[in-house]
């Protein structure tokens, strides 16, 4: 049995991450035994996933209805991250054009970028006066 220190250590997550995901009923220690929580190495693979799970952009609460639902459902999970696949390629496509952007802006050869009909032309799609069609690629 591992003690919430050991537990940090061995994850390398910090014991006020493991007691904040026990508030939300993420881990649940195996008990306890003077006074302080007694982990089994099980803990290691539940510290593992959740940390995994918030590499793949899930919000503790996705993470808790993920674990609901498999409790239930073995096979839901794949629904949640199918949503969640979806919301990532959406950011992606937005950090993609951001990244155009800010290419353009650095690449641009107008001294002041707002004088540039390209980067002008961006500002008038993005406040609605002109349609994705009169949008110029900010891209190279």
């Amino acid at each position: 049995m591992l003690t919430i220190g050991q537990l940090a250590t061995a994850s390398g997550v910090p014991t006020s991450t493991i007691r904040f995901w026990e508030r939300r009923e993420l881990l649940r220690p195996q008990g306890r035994s003077g006074g302080q929580r007694r982990y089994d190495e099980e803990a290691l693979t539940q510290v593992g996933m959740l940390r995994l799970c918030q590499d793949a952009g899930f919000t503790l609460a996705e993470i808790r209805q993920m674990l609901a639902q498999r409790a239930t459902d073995p096979t839901r999970w794949r629904e949640l991250v199918e949503a969640k696949r979806l919301d990532v390629a959406s950011s992606l496509r937005k950090l993609e054009k951001a990244h155009d952007l800010l290419s353009h802006a650095l690449e641009c050869t107008h001294e002041d970028i707002t004088k540039c009909p390209r980067f002008q032309a961006a500002v008038e799609h993005r406040s609605g006066r002109a349609t994705a069609n009169d949008l110029p690629s900010l891209a190279g």
